[in-house]
């Protein structure tokens, strides 16, 4: 059975095509061998769900998910708003406990870390359009 151990979901809410709109979402997965996915999901312009899978190493995961377990952020950040950008969303966890984070284009100060991890995946999982 595979384990999701993070989640990053990226929602855009500038002016585009409906797809580009649409919520890309990012897992990071251990299989049932002990091996590393990332599972990209999102919508194409046709509105048809395109989801790629790609292997990532162990040294990337553990090396973010040890990051991860040491951060110290505040829980209520400086709220800050825009006209233009999306929001980012980085889920950790699974069913014996989880953290959610979710923030308006740039991390808010204290949260920067988190913005970090998120690219760090990005780059990781080898994405190119997330």
């Amino acid at each position: 059975m595979a384990d999701r151990l993070l989640r990053i979901k990226l929602e855009s809410c500038g002016p585009g095509y409906l797809h580009e709109s649409l919520p890309r979402i990012i897992d990071v997965i251990e299989d049932s061998n002990g091996g590393y996915i990332s599972k990209y999901t999102k919508t194409d312009e046709n509105n048809k769900k395109v989801t790629v899978k790609k292997k990532m190493t162990a040294n990337d995961v553990d090396g973010i998910m040890k990051e991860l377990s040491t951060i110290n952020i505040q829980a209520f950040p400086n709220h800050l708003m825009g006209c233009d950008g999306g929001f980012t969303e980085l889920e950790v966890g699974g069913y014996s406990g989880k953290s959610h984070f979710r923030w308006w284009s740039a991390a808010p100060d204290g949260w920067e870390v988190l913005d970090d991890i998120v690219d760090r995946v990005i780059n990781c999982s080898g994405i190119d359009d997330a």
